[in-house]
């Protein structure tokens, strides 16, 4: 499949370029902000670039990537799919229900598929979890966060979209998504602001997936990097070690009742993953469904954007 990307991304040039590659897919048109801006990374090397604009015109383009800053997806996936192209969106895909909203309804009326980048979809580690035999899922928790980013940086805007609730929120809330299969209700939220800044430090919620089962999340955008997924059933429990950016060969844990008291309250045993570029697994995904004539689903992110919305909306 021939791909035009729009904007000069860290995340296209270290994640998506190289996985597009090894997926078998071209890479034939770059849109930047300023086209007349010269690209010095060797990896743009043979692409053709230009303006957003000729990069949707441009009929040898099936296919756009956008991993523009979040307020931007809407409006560009909708122009990318009136003109005609499938559409791999970064996520979040949007930032409201209306959003949401004017993307299904372009995607039906044009025909063109979309997709919300949620590479760890397509990782094992999560196929593993959902299977492992723990008794019925009871609770998640979730732990993500990354150090302090310059004043400037985009996901220090509230405007774009920015704040660690936007910007890794969804990945928990997308678990509690995985593991229970059911759209969650919010319990509950709390925030710490940014001094000087108009976005959140760091926030945690509640949720509640019905019949009892719920998923806690804490989010930060001023303390170490750090990731987990713990879940626990009613026969053991399960966490994946680096849920949601694996090195290429990744650990879970898990323990069961059947092995006694000991086993469930140590270290647990250890499952070692194949390596794998999850990235790779999702543009792999997206050219089948593509090819293939799927219908967009946005069930998962109808829900996502909802809960997140929602969780915002105790900030403001």
């Amino acid at each position: 499949m021939r791909f035009g990307i729009l904007g000069d991304a860290k995340i296209a040039r270290e994640k998506l370029v190289p996985a597009l590659r090894k997926a078998g897919c071209d890479i034939v048109h770059l849109g930047k902000r300023d086209e007349l801006a010269s690209v010095s990374n060797d990896i743009w090397k043979g692409v053709k670039t230009g303006s957003y604009e000729d990069v949707l015109a441009d009929p040898k383009v099936e296919a756009v990537y956008i991993p523009l800053p979040n307020h931007l997806h809407v409006p560009w996936s909708v122009r990318a799919m009136e003109a005609g192209k499938a559409v791999l969106c970064e996520k979040p895909m949007a930032l409201s229900i209306e959003e949401i909203g004017q993307l299904e309804r372009t995607s039906a009326q044009t025909g063109c598929y979309i997709y919300e980048a949620f590479m760890v979809r397509h990782h094992p580690q999560w196929d593993w979890l959902t299977e492992l035999n723990i008794g019925a899922h009871y609770h998640l928790s979730a732990q993500f966060s990354y150090p302090p980013q310059p004043e400037g940086n985009i996901r220090n805007i509230a405007a774009w979209g920015g704040g660690p609730v936007w910007d890794i929120g969804c990945y928990c809330v997308l678990a509690g998504l995985r593991i229970f299969g059911t759209t969650p209700r919010l319990l509950s939220a709390t925030f710490w602001a940014e001094q000087h800044l108009d976005v959140e430090q760091s926030a945690t919620a509640l949720l509640e997936f019905g019949d009892g089962r719920t998923a806690n999340f804490s989010v930060s955008s001023a303390a170490s990097l750090s990731q987990l997924v713990r879940v626990v059933g009613t026969d053991g429990w399960a966490q994946l070690d680096v849920p949601f950016n694996p090195p290429r060969e990744t650990t879970a844990r898990w323990a069961h009742v059947s092995a006694g008291k000991d086993s469930l309250l140590g270290p647990g045993q250890m499952v070692t993953f194949e390596p794998c570029d999850h990235y790779q697994l999702m543009v792999e995904a997206f050219v089948k469904a593509v090819r293939g004539g799927e219908t967009s689903d946005f069930n998962d992110s109808r829900a996502l954007t909802g809960i997140l919305s929602e969780i915002i909306s105790y900030r403001d």
